[in-house]
């Protein structure tokens, strides 16, 4: 299967993949492990960057300011926005210290506003993704709507975590996917190992869209799993904070965040095998 390549030539990457930054369990080491096997890395801000197409993801409800986001411009390649309508200043900033731009979103609206904005990229987000959703509709709807109203790159993203999914999302015109929840099992993920061992353990009716979690972020739907949900619900725990593996409580009733493709990841592995199924019918 032929892909555009306009993703890849644009950020410098082999495979049109991107990872999910993840915050909370992203790490240096998952992104250049994605690198290393030809996708796209990427790293919560405040980590440290690695060689080669690497970006980092910035949170706008957290109000980064215009020079710590133009002071990480100038580690990455690629600068990433996300929970915020587009805004010319940050992407001015960013752009300002010689990183690529993109933009996270969840509607046509918020697309075309990103590239008006300046962006190089947006990345279209379905509901089923695991972690913060941002729009209301599933990516087999948003992704095509995107594609026909943008000039620039378009990546999908939300439930994707098979190689036929994959490869379905490649077919509908995306000109990359961005994968999380599966990485979040990788073997380079700090992700604490009763959070993994859940999201091998669940089934594709296992997530649950939420706002339960939403201490310091409120108003902001995320999908996590619904045992952790419940034992949350239970306790009073509402931190969106992921379990990690440096948790020094019960991560059982921690937001343990995945995207609606959980049932088909089965074993924890290295992120480059990950890479390589993920793309095998390509």
């Amino acid at each position: 299967m032929s892909t555009s390549g306009r993703f890849t030539e644009l950020v410098g990457c082999e495979l049109p993949l991107q990872l999910a930054a993840m915050g909370g369990v992203g790490t240096t080491e998952l992104a250049a492990a994605v690198i290393g096997a030809g996708g796209m890395g990427m790293v919560p801000s405040g980590a440290q960057p690695t060689a080669g197409a690497c970006g980092v993801n910035f949170l706008l409800p957290f109000r980064p300011s215009l020079a710590d986001i133009a002071e990480a411009a100038r580690g990455f390649r690629v600068v990433e926005f996300f929970y915020d309508d587009p805004r010319a200043d940050v992407v001015e900033a960013a752009h300002g210290g010689g990183a690529l731009v993109g933009w996270q979103v969840g509607h046509v609206t918020e697309a075309v506003d990103a590239e008006e904005a300046g962006c190089d990229y947006v990345v279209a987000q379905g509901i089923e993704a695991g972690g913060h959703v941002r729009g209301a509709q599933r990516l087999d709807e948003v992704l095509p709507a995107v594609l026909a109203a943008v000039r620039i790159p378009v990546v999908a993203a939300g439930g994707v975590a098979s190689a036929e999914r994959f490869a379905e999302a490649i077919r509908m015109g995306a000109d990359a996917v961005r994968v999380g929840t599966r990485f979040v099992t990788a073997h380079e993920s700090a992700a604490h190992p009763e959070y993994v061992r859940r999201l091998l353990a669940a089934g594709a009716d296992d997530t649950e869209l939420t706002e339960w979690f939403g201490e310091n972020w409120e108003s902001a739907p995320h999908r996590v799993l619904r045992g952790a949900l419940d034992a949350a619900r239970a306790s009073g725990w509402r931190a969106p904070v992921p379990p990690h593996r440096d948790v020094d409580r019960d991560p059982t009733d921690m937001a343990m965040y995945a995207g609606t493709g959980v049932a088909s990841i089965v074993e924890a592995q290295p992120a480059a095998a990950i890479v390589a199924d993920l793309v095998r019918l390509l």
